[in-house]
């Protein structure tokens, strides 16, 4: 009878200990604001102005789960489970999704992570920290390449830190499950495929990042045809001053209307204090099959209440070239083609 208590005790206690080094948290970010732009069209394709709210202007609003189980021996069973917003009337993002933004499961090692399910791609992972704002959803490098800041369904993604280097790869069976025989397919695996790889490396006060991503056409008539993006960047931290400099290079069989782009950005931060920081960049995209190469100057200032409260404004000013039709707060035809536009957001970002 002892011994049987003492095993039945010594199981409530590894029950009691193992439930202690599991956790799971709820978190989000709620970011709305109001918006102006010039050069809108109309129902007439006339020039008009536009003041509306608008959601997810520099974060865009979620919420999320996130879980942690410690294994023992340095190993941890993880999951997170995240879904995108529309603040202003409360629908679902990423098309109605419920977990739209990232849906994961996989192991956290001393050699590095392994996760599969859907993912941030690598752009988005390891480029970010290297863009003056941050792959805002609006006024940012993500105005001229949405796939900077992509997700991409059915992968596996390998992310291992050692010191100052951060390695990452992903490899995805179909990055689009929506697509009708899009992804997945029978006996042809390189339809919807993407394959990356990159790395981001921080040494003193200075820091550098480079990926390359390759995706497959998303259908079987396309799946020979590719899309490649070759990304590097490098940031420097000087006191309160963080520099930017990036550049990418596409060449699609894909976007039939931008088969070889260049894009390059640069700005800076300035943090004039704990609470407030002004921010300017320049985004460029360049053409190299036609005359349409738009740019972006951005300048953008933030308020912060508290750590999880703050307030922003955001100015920019798009130059379309050539006839480009890049809107102020990206390609979402909110402008008319050929037309500059101005545009910006004042807005309350809270984090949870």
């Amino acid at each position: 009878m002892k011994r049987s208590l003492a095993i039945a005790g010594a199981l409530l206690a590894t029950g009691a200990t193992a439930h202690a080094q599991s956790s799971v948290t709820l978190y989000g970010v709620a970011d709305a604001g109001i918006e102006y732009l010039n050069h809108v069209p109309n129902a007439a394709r006339q020039s008009s102005s536009l003041v509306r709210m608008t959601s997810g202007n520099i974060a865009g609003s979620r919420w999320g789960m996130r879980g942690v189980e410690d294994l023992g021996g340095g190993l941890k069973g993880i999951f997170l489970l995240e879904g995108g917003m529309v603040l202003d009337s409360g629908q679902a993002a990423q098309g109605g999704r419920l977990f739209g933004r990232r849906a994961y499961v996989g192991l956290d090692t001393p050699y590095g992570q392994v996760t599969m399910g859907r993912h941030h791609n690598l752009t988005f992972d390891l480029i970010i920290p290297f863009d003056p704002m941050y792959f805002a959803p609006k006024y940012s490098s993500y105005s001229h390449d949405t796939w900077l800041a992509g997700r991409t369904d059915n992968a596996v993604k390998y992310t291992g830190k050692f010191g100052g280097l951060t390695a990452a790869a992903l490899y995805s069976f179909g990055v689009d499950s929506t697509v009708t025989n899009g992804a997945e397919v029978p006996g042809n695996s390189r339809v919807g495929r993407e394959m990356s790889a990159g790395f981001s490396y921080s040494m003193g006060n200075i820091r550098f990042g480079g990926v390359y991503d390759q995706l497959n056409g998303r259908s079987a008539a396309t799946a020979g045809d590719t899309e490649r993006r070759y990304v590097a960047s490098i940031a420097g931290d000087f006191g309160p001053v963080t520099a930017y400099v990036g550049y990418r290079r596409l060449v699609s069989q894909l976007i039939t209307s931008m088969t070889r782009t260049d894009l390059f950005w640069l700005g800076a931060n300035y943090n004039f204090s704990p609470a407030f920081a002004l921010t300017g960049a320049v985004y460029k995209t360049n053409d190299r099959t036609s005359s349409k190469d738009p740019m972006s100057i951005v300048l953008s200032a933030d308020y912060r209440f508290s750590k999880r409260t703050d307030v922003y404004l955001t100015g920019s000013f798009t130059q379309n070239r050539g006839g480009s039709a890049l809107s102020a707060n990206g390609y979402d035809g909110s402008v008319i083609a050929g037309a500059n536009q101005f545009g910006a957001v004042v807005g309350l970002r809270h984090n949870f």
